[in-house]
């Protein structure tokens, strides 16, 4: 079984009107921006459906590292500020807010 990674976990509420304008540039430029370097190992997005009755965030984007030394070190980095400028030049405006940020250790691992 392969070691579990640490997860950083990122919620955003996006208006349902800046959806598109929204993935379109999470997807394009901000995701490729905050993996340069090789740091972030993988991220998985993540978006809310009707399956049960929540408020929770619209999406949840969950980013891999290996330890977190690494994370911290993504955290200090150029990558990270440059991507964090972007955000604020691109999405300063619009109705999309990161709700929430939490970093995992992982205590137990199940199945593959």
């Amino acid at each position: 079984m392969a070691k579990p990674r640490f997860i950083y976990q990122v919620m955003i509420k996006c208006a349902p009107g800046v959806d598109a304008e929204f993935n379109k540039w999470y997807n394009e430029v901000h995701m490729p921006l905050v993996m340069k370097g090789g740091m972030m190992k993988a991220a998985t997005r993540y978006k809310v459906t009707d399956a049960v009755k929540t408020d929770a965030a619209t999406y949840l984007t969950a980013c891999e590292f290996d330890d977190r030394a690494t994370f911290e070190k993504w955290l200090a980095s150029d990558v990270l500020a440059v991507a964090k400028a972007d955000r604020e030049k691109v999405m300063a405006g619009k109705d999309v807010v990161w709700t929430s940020r939490a970093f995992y250790e992982p205590v137990a691992q199940f199945g593959k």
